[in-house]
Parts: structure tokens; sequence; C-alpha cells
């Protein structure tokens, strides 16, 4: 019979992280993490990729996990989604908020008579209780520019909420 070495455990830095984190920054985390799947999206994609992650933002907020720290989250006061496009010459980035009922507007907004959007992917906001809003994106192109213009939007917090 062989004899097997005890292993002394030790979490990782990443466990440790996490276990620090706050329920925003952890719900935040989770909508962005998973494989990315780099592809164009036409608008009404972007506009029913926002619903869902709304909805998906809604149902976390309200799992068992984060009842405790949200009192009955609603859209717009306790979390918001945006869709992010750049013009068609990739100069610049533009995000315009997701409102939910009003998806035809939005539609006739950003694709009326002589426009034209690339829908990039969605950003979103998380409103601590205790605080600030926290935000992150979720990119539907993973090209160098779009991830920085992305990036830079977030860190700026200037996604359209307050």
């Amino acid at each position: 019979m062989t004899r097997t070495q005890e292993h002394e455990t030790k979490q990782s830095r990443q466990k440790i992280a996490a276990g620090n984190m706050s329920p925003v920054q952890k719900i935040c985390r989770a909508l962005q993490s998973g494989p990315v799947k780099s592809e164009l999206r036409t608008l009404s994609e972007a506009i029913h990729s926002a619903r869902a992650l709304a909805m998906q933002i809604e149902s976390m907020m309200k799992s068992p996990m984060y009842a405790e720290h949200f009192k009955n989250p609603t859209y717009a006061k306790d979390f918001h989604v945006a869709i992010a496009y750049m013009t068609p010459d990739l100069s610049m980035l533009f995000t315009w908020p997701y409102e939910p009922g009003k998806e035809a507007d939005i539609q006739d907004r950003l694709s009326g008579q002589g426009k034209c959007c690339i829908p990039v992917g969605l950003v979103f906001g998380v409103h601590d209780p205790k605080g600030g809003w926290w935000s992150g994106a979720r990119p539907f192109l993973t090209t160098p520019l779009v991830i920085m213009a992305l990036k830079q939007r977030v860190e700026e917090n200037t996604i359209g909420i307050n």
C-alpha cells in the first residue's frame, strides 16, 4: 500500500478576491465572464440582446443569493443597459439606452432614414445600494478597437446612467 502525501489547501488569489467582492461586483463580474463569440449583429439582434441582458440582471438581483442585498430591483433605478454602437468609419463609439417596451422606438431612432450604426456590444450598470454604480460591457465584436473603446467607456462610467 502506498502512502499519499497530504496537501495543504490554499485558495487561489482569484478565489480570495472573489470572496472580498460586494454582491454588485459579483454580479458585474458574472455578467462579463464566459466565452465571447465575435460576430456582427443587426440592430434588431442588439435590441433583443439588450432585453435579454436586462432580464438576466433582474433575475440575478432577485435570486436568493442576492435578494437580501437588493430590495425589489427595478430597471433604470437599480440597473441599466445600453446598446453600444460605432459609426460606419469606426471612429466613434456611442451608446443608446435600452428602455423596456420601447424597442420599436430604439429601432427607429438608430436605423431611420439616413442613419447608420454598427452595434458592437452592450454596456450595463448596476447600482450598489451602498452608493455608486458598477459598470461592465459585453462586446459583440472582439476586435482590439472595439474592446479598447468599450473599456474606455466603462472606465469613464459614461454609459448613460446617473
